[in-house]
């Protein structure tokens, strides 16, 4: 007899990765599903598809699915603030936060353009 055994597993994927993530999510998503709530499963399954979590290609299918659930009842709604979220609202979500590393870019742009001003200025 064989049984297919899920285990829990902690996985990491980093957050830079989340937009595109997302993003691609959305796009398998028939026009049906658009509206149905994000869940890690969409995330986690997606980042196996673009290979960020190797320790899981054996869960891929030959159709590009993946077998593999977050939740062992069911799929669960990801929130923001107890707002559920559907995966084109998580990506605007996503894309309206300002990322740290982006405002160190932006001090150093500064800098540099000052720089360049004294530069010319003198």
């Amino acid at each position: 007899m064989e049984v297919k055994v899920y285990v829990p597993q902690l996985v990491d994927i980093p957050n830079e990765y989340l937009p595109a993530l997302v993003q691609r999510a959305y796009s398998l998503l028939t026009d049906a599903a658009r509206d149905e709530p994000a869940t890690r499963g969409q995330l986690v399954r997606q980042a196996v598809r673009d290979g960020l979590l190797r320790q899981f290609d054996s869960l891929k299918n030959e159709d590009g699915s993946v077998d593999l659930l977050c939740e062992p009842d069911g799929e669960e709604a990801l929130e923001i603030k107890n707002r559920t979220l559907t995966l084109a609202e998580l990506y605007d979500a996503l894309q309206a936060q300002k990322p740290a590393w982006d405002d160190k870019l932006d001090s150093v742009d500064q800098f540099d353009n000052d720089a360049t001003a004294r530069r010319k200025a003198a």
